[in-house]
């Protein structure tokens, strides 16, 4: 059995019980550094779950853009650029 889901935004892939969990990351607000979309491709083998993440880069200053020009936080833009990490403080 295999489990997929996501929310979190952080992706991730264990196995409890027999059943394998998989966080499937995020495609477009993640929360783990890398600010590329990112999802999963299964498999099931004899061994069992094989488990791909992957990530592809996307057209992040558009995307940055829109956010800018919305009505939502202007600190969304910078979080994208970031992975969901906080930038580094300046020295």
């Amino acid at each position: 059995d295999l489990l997929a889901f996501g929310h979190t935004h952080v992706p991730w892939s264990r196995e409890v019980d027999g059943v394998r969990l998989v966080n499937t990351g995020s495609v477009g607000r993640p929360k783990d550094g890398d600010w590329r979309a990112g999802f999963i491709e299964v498999a099931h083998t004899q061994g069992g779950w094989q488990v791909e993440f992957v990530r592809v880069p996307y057209d992040l200053d558009t995307a940055r853009a829109g956010i800018l020009a919305s009505t939502l936080p202007h600190a969304f833009a910078d979080y994208l650029s970031t992975g969901g990490k906080p930038a580094s403080a300046p020295a």
